[in-house]
């Protein structure tokens, strides 16, 4: 069985993953993760965002600097649209790839993915799940994790598919507003629900 995991900035997505790992024995794939590798020098995706990105994206070690070049992209269409083309079919290869290198192994595997959704993993999965915070929370997380102003928090949430579209698509809600072991007893009931089918 294989999950997609998503939802907004902010609410829970790694606190999901680990309890799948921890608790259910799944096999985790991080979307962002894959991304990361292909863009790395001599990889796939890596020639093809200098040509399109130029040079200036580039560290001082000849690495692709993601913040550079999500500054780039983040208010300018036209140049995520050009990234996204490039990073997301390359992406949905390699978690397919994965897939069906660890079919064998493991009866449960979570992939997770910010644009699970805009980005169409949908049909790789049996099951997408949208992981559900409240805003307030979701933007208190990030002020304290990754140290945003609530005006950077609130542009980048306003940013993403509303709660509306999350649930329009997905089959499954897990609410992370409370405790783990809250989340954890909506995981069991969810995967119990999906064994009986």
């Amino acid at each position: 069985m294989v999950i997609g995991i998503t939802g907004g900035v902010g609410c829970g997505k790694s606190a999901v993953l680990s309890i799948l790992e921890e608790d259910f024995n799944a096999h985790i794939i991080d979307a962002d993760k894959v991304a990361h590798r292909l863009m790395e020098p001599f990889n796939p995706a890596y020639d093809k965002i200098i040509a399109c990105f130029g040079e200036a994206v580039k560290d001082r070690g000849g690495f692709i600097d993601r913040r550079k070049l999500g500054q780039i992209v983040f208010n300018h269409k036209e140049k995520l649209k050009c990234l996204n083309s490039i990073v997301h079919p390359m992406v949905k290869e390699a978690i397919m790839e994965e897939i069906r290198d660890i079919n064998s192994l493991k009866t449960l595997i979570a992939v997770e993915a910010a644009l699970f959704i805009e980005a169409g993993y949908m049909d790789i999965c049996d099951e997408l799940w949208y992981i559900y915070t409240d805003n307030e929370s979701r933007i208190e997380r990030l002020i304290k994790s990754r140290g945003y102003t609530r005006e950077k928090t609130e542009s980048i949430i306003s940013s993403q598919l509303s709660d509306s579209e999350f649930r329009r698509h997905c089959h499954i809600i897990i609410d992370n507003s409370g405790s783990r072991a809250d989340t954890k007893a909506q995981i069991a009931a969810a995967l119990n629900n999906q064994s009986r089918k």
